[in-house]
């Protein structure tokens, strides 16, 4: 292999990365870096036989991606109009009996519920009202609402998974459990920074304890839903286990509140599809469903069947679907469009010989390449502002280097989606929505949120998951 050769598989990666440094919005640094791929196929062919190639192994999975941010994006637009949200915050904030503990349920189970189930940062529109309404600041709310998304490798049911998955061909399950085992340092880190912004000082000591007891409470049910269970559910279960978990330490405080049929009404879409997932990955235990298993365990189409049944459960009026529907595809469109070009870009590098190239430049680092992964995946997850963006950059060459020199490949891209699901709470996207929310929901005496703030806190708390993590890796190494 010569310098040229690696010069020249490097330089997409290197433009996509100097263009999203330098501020260029995705959609013309991913058009620019397809056109720079294409233009180098005089060395790195692109014939019939690769296309074929990327197309049978990249199409159901882009169609999945596709499902998924529709579905996700129609719900979440249909919960707001329809005023679900608002009556899901109003019986959450009543249930935590205490600000702290509210603090923590919306800020640590709530939001990263939420994202799990719908992701694209449909986590912090729900979570930035709700902890203004638990009484903090804007910028305190934009933040919390960031530090939040402690599991966005398993965000929107998982497509990121489903992805890096389809890329390195490892076995999902046991992907989604080393990814587990590398995401504690992210819900330590992001958690101990939730408590330190959004408690005051006095009423830490009570918080930091509630806080350990949900981790322990969420991190195991985490590795068990992966490696047993159902990855694409992970992240709702564990979310949902630390709900639970904080709603039991609120019992002691006092009883819950009752919920109204309205509220129940509002948390039903969550049950639904939550429900339909598990009967149809039950069902795929037990019985043999041939060429339909794969369609009926597709999140994707189940969050669209539950987006379609919404209307009827939250009692959303007929005069309201059509607008709904009309600002839901608004947000798709854009968003899925972005989404499948990165897609593109990344089969492109797995077909064409890049990604080989690039395994063999990367595996001469020998071992140390390991201890890299982390910080690899945090600027990735930074730059792209998504694990499937993130994931088709990255997930072949990781998978080839590793494998090249003789060192876990789960590891490697376990610890690496680690780092890209915590930056991507840090991403310019992510913080300029957190903050713009909070400023459109202030007061006219509230001060506005401080985006730099916001950016600054976040960014420090990956460099605190780079500092846990990488030592991790090289204990399991």
């Amino acid at each position: 292999m010569t310098s040229v050769n690696l010069l020249l598989a490097a330089l997409p990666i290197l433009t996509l990365i100097g263009l999203l440094a330098f501020r260029v919005a995705p959609l013309p640094a991913v058009l620019v870096t397809l056109a720079v791929t294409v233009i180098l196929s005089f060395r790195f062919p692109l014939g019939i036989s690769e296309l074929s190639e990327l197309g049978s192994r990249f199409g159901g999975v882009t169609i999945t991606l596709a499902l998924i941010m529709l579905g996700g994006i129609i719900l979440s637009e249909m919960l707001r109009a329809s005023g679900a949200q608002e009556l899901i915050s109003l019986w959450l904030n009543s249930a935590a009996q205490t600000r702290e503990r509210a603090i923590l349920l919306l800020g640590f189970a709530v939001t990263p519920f939420v994202e799990s189930i719908i992701g694209w940062g449909v986590g912090i529109i729900v979570g930035v009202p709700l902890l203004m309404r638990a009484g903090l600041d804007t910028t305190r709310a934009a933040t919390v609402s960031l530090l939040g998304l402690t599991l966005c490798p398993w965000g929107s049911l998982g497509p990121g998974l489903l992805l890096i998955q389809s890329m390195s061909e490892l076995p999902i399950h046991e992907l989604g459990f080393w990814i587990a085992i590398c995401n504690l340092p992210v819900l330590v880190v992001m958690g101990v920074t939730i408590t330190i912004v959004g408690v005051e000082r006095g009423r830490r000591q009570r918080a930091f304890i509630e806080l350990a007891i949900t981790i322990a409470v969420m991190w195991p049910v985490l590795l068990v839903t992966n490696l047993w269970l159902a990855p694409a559910l992970a992240g709702v279960f564990t979310a949902g286990a630390g709900v639970l978990a904080l709603l039991a330490l609120a019992r002691f405080t006092g009883p819950l509140p009752r919920m109204s049929r309205a509220t129940l009404r509002s948390f039903s879409p969550y049950a639904v599809l939550v429900g339909a997932m598990l009967a149809v990955i039950g069902l795929s235990n037990v019985l043999d469903l041939g060429g339909f298993e794969a369609v009926l365990t597709n999140p994707g189409l189940w969050l669209v069947v539950t987006a379609l049944v919404a209307p009827l459960l939250v009692r959303l009026s007929r005069a309201e679907i059509l607008p709904v529907l009309k600002r839901g595809m608004r947000t798709f469109a854009p968003v899925c469009f972005v989404t499948v070009l990165f897609v593109l870009f990344g089969g492109l590098l797995s077909v064409n010989g890049m990604g080989g190239t690039l395994a063999a430049g990367a595996a001469s680092l020998g071992f140390g390449f390991l201890l890299v992964m982390p910080a690899v995946g945090t600027l990735a997850g930074y730059l792209t502002g998504s694990n499937t963006s993130a994931g088709a950059l990255l997930a072949l060459g990781t998978t080839h280097a590793t494998t090249a020199i003789g060192a876990n490949p789960l590891l490697a891209l376990g610890a690496q989606t680690a780092g890209v699901g915590a930056a991507v709470m840090a991403s310019p996207a992510r913080v300029a929505l957190a903050v713009s929310l909070a400023n459109s929901m202030r007061t006219v005496e509230e001060p506005a949120a401080d985006l730099r703030t916001a950016a600054g806190i976040t960014i420090l708390a990956n460099l605190g998951v780079i500092a846990l993590l990488t030592p991790v890796v090289a204990l399991l190494a």
